[in-house]
């Protein structure tokens, strides 16, 4: 599974009933990746960075008969093609449905001692206790699956009043990353490290990426909005999770706007209280 953070976090539930039977090893993706698949605890082996094309039937025929000898299953869990993003089935299900499970709940993720600990240091050093995380994510590349720069600016604000905490914007991978005045911007760090305080927050509000299906799989208190792909093939699981989906799938992002989020969030707070 190359794929991508939110793809490993959905995969990992089924990752460890495989472990309940068998030895499981997987070939991923370098960076985020990899850093999250070592630290799965019935992962015997990461292969990384594990890298071929998936829409390639002779890479993938390579890697079958490659690893074949060694296995007695090897799985390729990555699409073949881009029709999955016209099928209806959410990505965790097919991934739990080719190794033999039936789907989870929603996804999992794996911390330690270090990892929380590198997170305390970090909130500990800006004076952070009770806090509202927000991912702020545009991709130029990616127009349609990013929220525009101005409604995440007006959203940040009114969460900071209305909630009366400190706001902390995660702005890595981004190409706006612009934030207003008085919030604390999060523009480097490890994945380990960023999902560890991800777990401590109060509340989390990110769009369709790795860190919002990290919030989701730790139980955090999460509103998604989701822009770009239909929700049923990829939206964050859980019951602590109120995506805000558009009108139509491939909308114009704009059209999703911040007032909308601000009700989930007031409906997300009521709830908890």
């Amino acid at each position: 599974m190359i794929g991508g953070i939110g793809d490993l976090v959905n995969l990992f539930p089924t990752l460890d009933r495989l472990g309940d039977t068998a030895r499981v090893d997987l070939g991923t993706g370098p960076g985020a990746c990899a850093a999250l698949a070592g630290r799965h605890p019935r992962l015997q082996r990461v292969y990384t960075p594990f890298v071929y094309k998936p829409i390639r039937r002779t890479h993938r025929r390579v890697i079958e008969r490659a690893l074949s000898p060694w296995y007695e299953r090897v799985i390729l869990l990555d699409e073949p093609d881009s029709a999955w993003r016209t099928r209806s089935t959410h990505m965790s299900q097919v991934y739990a449905e080719r190794c033999g499970y039936p789907p989870p709940a929603r996804g999992a993720i794996h911390l330690n001692a270090e990892d929380r600990a590198a997170a305390d240091r970090f909130l500990r050093d800006r004076g952070v206790k009770d806090f509202v995380f927000v991912v702020q994510l545009i991709r130029r590349d990616r127009a349609f699956r990013s929220w525009p720069l101005g409604h995440y600016q007006r959203l940040v604000s009114a969460v900071r009043d209305r909630c009366g905490l400190p706001v902390l914007v995660h702005t890595v991978g981004s190409d706006e990353r612009a934030t207003p005045e008085g919030v604390i911007t999060i523009d480097g760090g490890d994945i380990l490290t960023v999902a560890a305080m991800v777990e401590r927050a109060r509340l989390y509000i990110g769009p369709d990426t790795g860190l919002t299906h990290i919030a989701a799989a730790l139980g955090v208190p999460s509103v998604s909005i989701h822009v770009g792909y239909p929700t049923e093939i990829c939206r964050a699981l859980g019951d602590n999770v109120r995506v805000v989906a558009q009108a139509r799938p491939y909308d114009d992002p704009a059209r999703t706007t911040p007032e909308q989020v601000l009700a989930a969030v007031d409906a997300m707070l009521e709830a908890r209280a």
